[in-house]
């Protein structure tokens, strides 16, 4: 059950003290009213989670969010950009968003005592003192900032690269289908060749000897066949075509096994995402993430389409109703 205190009996000069309070919430809205407070105390509490609203606390330059229970802190902290000084010490926090990066006046960061990634861990360093708080403010809003950027980059990278293989797959089904209107006009010529010559050529001139019959059927074989480099040609293209595919369902269904792995079984996704981690040294956990949103914004999205093209199309089948009753 939270508690309720008197928040504003809780200001000294400037700042509010809701330190050993027994909350497990934070009091934005009360908190809010009290301009004057730019230092903001909620050590030593109960508090599991901290709500994206604490960004609208635009005065606050010192937080201490200590000794509490948080598992993480929330995404949109970046837009606390006066924020000067974060105190994160002892909580149950395993990771950091990444627009932590964003808070380029940070300068004061502790996070000892909570179970951090390796990778955030040595670079985060010791915080035992003021100089080491001072440093791992300025490497974990550097790193932060990196991490940020070479996603950006991996992913315009990979939008660049589904976009030329989607022009040359664009162009090999189109020479494709050149290459079957242009044997379907042949092959008709050729039929209508041969109706022709059926009307000029005598039934009983089959009737000839086995030498006359070969001079016959020579040319025919000679208009009819085709080269064998050709025929090469044409079986090549065909098995590269193939390939091209194959690849392209492997690449696109790879990523997506590993985005809904997690939803199916959250322990084997775990251990698949350390070790693909472990071995690319990529952030793949915000990756997966990053993706899960992804897809289930695009079903959202699609879902949405599809509602509002059914009810477009009942809605113009009641028109042709209505109009041929009418």
């Amino acid at each position: 059950m939270a508690v309720k205190i008197k928040v504003k009996d809780k200001l000294e000069d400037d700042t509010l003290d809701l330190s050993f309070c027994d909350l497990q919430e934070v009091p934005i809205r009360e908190i809010a009213t009290i301009r004057k407070a730019s230092c903001l105390d909620l050590s030593n509490n109960q508090l599991i989670s901290i709500p994206n609203t604490i960004v609208t606390l635009m005065n606050i330059v010192k937080l201490d969010l200590s000794k509490n229970m948080l598992t993480e802190i929330p995404q949109n902290i970046g837009e606390m950009r006066q924020l000067r000084h974060l105190d994160l010490y002892s909580n149950q926090i395993s990771r950091l968003p990444l627009s932590l990066g964003e808070l380029k006046n940070l300068k004061w960061l502790d996070l000892k005592d909570n179970p951090l990634t390796s990778a955030v861990a040595s670079v985060a360093g010791l915080c035992s003192n003021s100089n080491e708080c001072q440093a791992c403010a300025r490497n974990i809003v550097a790193y932060l900032a990196n991490v940020k950027q070479n996603i950006e980059e991996e992913r315009l990278r990979r939008m660049n690269t589904a976009t030329a293989i989607g022009s040359n797959i664009d162009c090999i089904v189109k020479k494709e289908v050149k290459k079957k209107k242009k044997k379907k006009n042949l092959d008709k010529k050729e039929i209508d060749m041969k109706e022709i010559t059926s009307k000029f050529i005598p039934k009983y001139s089959y009737c000839v000897d086995s030498e006359n019959k070969f001079r016959q059927e020579q040319p025919k074989l000679s208009n009819n066949g085709k080269p064998f480099g050709k025929i090469l040609c044409n079986i090549s293209s065909r098995i590269l075509y193939s390939i091209i595919i194959i690849l392209i369902l492997i690449g696109t269904a790879l990523p997506l096994i590993i985005l809904l792995l997690s939803k199916f079984n959250q322990t084997f996704s775990n251990n698949v995402i350390i070790y693909l981690g472990s071995q690319t040294k990529l952030p793949i956990e915000y990756y997966q993430q990053l993706g899960i949103e992804k897809v289930d914004l695009i079903v959202n999205n699609t879902l949405i389409v599809l509602d509002n093209f059914k009810s477009l199309v009942i809605q113009h089948y009641e028109n042709i109703a209505n109009n041929f009753y009418t």
